[in-house]
């Protein structure tokens, strides 16, 4: 046994290296020492293999074995040449020279994304990463940085002996990489806590102010802006009734203000402003940061909505589908209950999904996954003249049971309220309002016992805007009684349907939390992103 970092950890030899796994970026991810020190992470320094970033703009750290770190002129280390033009060159493993640059200095200058100057002054990202690679072990600091970070989250406290028992790193490994994040501020200790024999163990915990981001939710209905620090807490929350059929240009100003007004509220927390996520209905073309044709906007046609808020703005941007961003929140707050696959079921002035599938969220090839109005249609019959899908009044369940309650003779009063009045009056045991309601959610049901069916998950999740607290059950009895029913393999398992953690701001959150699963997240493999390419 041998003691890291105040921990009793067994001694591992120089064998037991790191698993090889893949980052799904090729630059230095945050945060990381090498910023505030100069230094690239030890894995370099120990196998004279260095980061990506070094093979592709040609700057490197020098070997294992150079005195004081850095190689005086004329003399090289192990593993490098002289060139002829007299600096040292590096040689792979296979003997062929790698072409480098100077020598650099320590990093400097601001994270990307960050704000910096004057109040409400956003950042943009310092420079564009280059496209995924598949597996390189120059990669393979930045993956294990956030696969301790991931690992972390999910505990919300842990040690660095629960870590490395849960990632499969060595413990020499997981005690560098948090003293790296340690240092760099990602990371805090909290008091030790004993565990027999031996120090006690000291719990490490993610820092809520290393980092926060902007969440945006365009809604038919309404604009939602929010900040929200690196553990979920939110810090700032604004909302903005639409007029009918807003312009998209008048939109995107007051988008623009808002998401400024947030980060000055959230201020200081939004000094570490990582970037700003935007969920917006579907479809949306994720190459192009385009607002397609969605259902309910009129003369929103090709907006190009990620270009012009990041230009706006001056700071990265993430545009993400409603119903995917609601479920990359869930993964991201919602700690070890969420850690599995699921489905999350969003229901607002649409009806749509987002799922984790094999521990990563699904966009689908074109980022337009979850569309379950087509399925609904599907159960139901309703199709159109030519035979296709037709659109279901259901799957707009605000409009519809407001629609519903009046065809029943309900006097519903006018205005934004009116879904709120059906659902109050629902509560209060208002057997027309529970019809109308329970009638709505029976039709989602069958589209989400088709979304089961599909993709053979154990968690359906539903959330958003229009499951408020007086109805959450009626909609929760509905659709739970159709995915145990309905599925073909339903008596192999029982499906838990669940209430969401974030609920009515589940897309504003989920879009603020895509930027820290963007950037913190480990992905195995080589990521297919072509549905989502590197943010503005």
């Amino acid at each position: 046994m041998r003691e890291v970092d105040g921990e009793r950890e067994p001694v591992r030899t120089a064998a037991d290296s790191e698993s090889p796994s893949t980052s799904p970026w090729s630059a230095p991810s945050f945060p990381s020492h090498a910023r505030d020190t100069g230094e690239f992470p030890s894995h370099a320094r120990d196998t004279g293999e260095f980061p990506s970033h070094a093979r592709d703009t040609g700057e490197w750290r020098p070997a294992r074995g150079v005195p004081g770190g850095t190689p005086a002129p004329g003399v090289s280390g192990p593993g490098m040449r002289q060139p002829p033009g007299g600096g040292p060159e590096r040689r792979s493993r296979a003997g062929r020279p790698l072409q480098a640059g100077p020598i650099p200095g320590p990093m400097q200058g601001p994270m990307p994304g960050r704000r910096e100057g004057g109040a409400g002054r956003l950042r943009p990202q310092a420079e564009t990463r280059p496209a995924p690679r598949a597996f390189n072990q120059l990669a393979l600091g930045s993956y294990n940085e956030k696969l301790v970070i991931e690992s972390i989250r999910q505990a919300v406290s842990t040690s660095r002996v629960e870590i490395a028992e849960r990632t499969g790193l060595t413990p020499q490994a997981v005690s560098r990489i948090t003293r790296n994040l340690l240092t760099s501020g990602l990371l805090t200790e909290d008091a030790r806590q004993s565990a027999g024999a031996g120090k006690p163990r000291v719990p490490l915990r993610l820092r809520p102010d290393a980092g926060s981001a902007i969440g945006v939710h365009l809604d038919p209905k309404m604009i939602t802006v929010v900040a929200v620090d690196l553990c979920g807490d939110l810090l700032d929350q604004r909302h903005l009734p639409l007029p009918e059929q807003a312009d998209p240009q008048w939109c995107l100003a007051q988008m623009t203000r808002m998401a400024l007004e947030s980060a000055e509220a959230a201020h200081p927390a939004s000094e570490a402003l990582l970037g700003v996520g935007v969920a917006v209905p579907g479809p949306l073309d994720p190459r192009a940061g385009l607002l397609l044709d969605p259902p309910l906007f009129r003369d929103w046609k090709h907006v190009a909505l990620k270009a012009e808020l990041a230009t706006r703005l001056d700071v990265t941007v993430i545009v993400e589908k409603d119903s995917t961003a609601a479920a990359i929140g869930e993964r991201w707050l919602g700690a070890a209950d969420r850690a599995d696959d699921f489905v999350y079921l969003y229901l607002g002035a649409g009806v749509g999904s987002g799922a984790f599938l094999n521990g990563d969220v699904y966009r689908g090839r074109t980022g337009n996954a979850g569309e379950v109005g087509q399925l609904c249609a599907i159960a139901t019959g309703r199709l159109t003249p030519e035979g296709g899908p037709d659109l279901v009044p259901e799957c707009a369940p605000t409009s519809a049971v407001v629609d519903r309650a009046g065809a029943a003779g309900m006097v519903v009063p006018p205005g934004d309220a009116a879904y709120e009045w059906v659902c109050e009056a629902a509560a209060r045991g208002d057997r027309r309002a529970v019809a109308v309601i329970e009638e709505v959610a029976r039709v989602i049901g069958l589209g989400a016992a088709g979304l089961i069916d599909l993709l053979d998950v154990e968690l359906l999740i539903i959330g958003g805007p229009a499951v408020l607290p007086a109805v959450a059950d009626i909609y929760h009895g509905q659709i739970a009684a159709a995915v145990n029913g309905f599925p073909m393999a339903r008596h192999l398992r029982e499906v838990e349907v669940a209430q969401s953690h974030l609920n009515r701001a589940a897309a504003a959150v989920g879009a603020a939390s895509s930027v820290f699963h963007e950037v913190f997240t480990p992905s195995l493999g080589s990521r297919a992103r072509a549905a989502h390419p590197d943010a503005v």
